[in-house]
This record gives structure tokens, sequence and C-alpha cells, in this order.
């Protein structure tokens, strides 16, 4: 089992979106990427405040 910082990478946060995203249950996913499922469901909720803050950055105020 790999072990991760407390700074995961990017790539283990979209990994675990896209991997739960394809059906897969947080244990597989965990399983997958080699953490907990607790971590994974963390990695994917990072992944998902990240690229919703982005979205939101580039969203053009129509009012």
């Amino acid at each position: 089992m790999t072990i991760h910082a407390a700074n995961p990478t990017t790539d283990d946060e979209r990994d675990a979106w896209h991997l739960h995203e394809s059906g897969l249950s947080w244990a597989q996913v965990g399983r997958e990427i080699g953490c907990t499922e607790s971590a994974a469901r963390a990695f994917a909720v990072a992944y998902q405040q990240r690229t919703d803050a982005a979205a939101d950055e580039a969203q053009i105020s129509l009012f």
C-alpha cells in the first residue's frame, strides 16, 4: 500500500474522482490508487472543490 503525504498530488485527486464517477465504490477506488477508502473520498472532494472554484473564476457574469 502506498502512503500518501498530507498534500496529495492532483493526479491522485483527479484519478479518485474519475474512478468513482465511472462507478467504482470508494473502497475500490482506494485499492486502485493505493490508499484508504476515506483518503480516496477526500482526494475526490478536493478535486471537485478545486475544479468548481476554477470554473467559478472563469465564469463570465451575466449581470
